[in-house]
């Protein structure tokens, strides 16, 4: 065993590993549907819009919150909110 090659080996000088994110404060990151990667494996990102729960008032829609619900699940009859 101790004439084995070692696996590892210390490289001297240097700095610190910096510490890193997965994306930056502030960048946009592309949104995935986890019930889809359950159920086919793939992470779709077709999403549709809506506001939910708007009333009408003198004829105009008007209040409400946004919603995003994933396109392929809707295709598929489930409904999934994303956001």
């Amino acid at each position: 065993m101790a004439d084995d090659p070692q696996r590892f080996r210390v490289i001297k000088g240097g700095e610190r590993p910096k510490r890193h994110r997965a994306r930056k404060r502030g960048e946009a990151e592309v949104l995935t549907c986890y019930v889809c990667e359950q159920d086919t494996g793939v992470a779709t990102a077709l999403t549709i819009e809506m506001k939910q729960g708007r009333m009408v008032a003198d004829g105009k829609p008007q209040g409400g919150s946004k919603v995003i619900y994933c396109a392929h699940c809707l295709s598929r009859g489930k409904l999934t909110r994303l956001l």
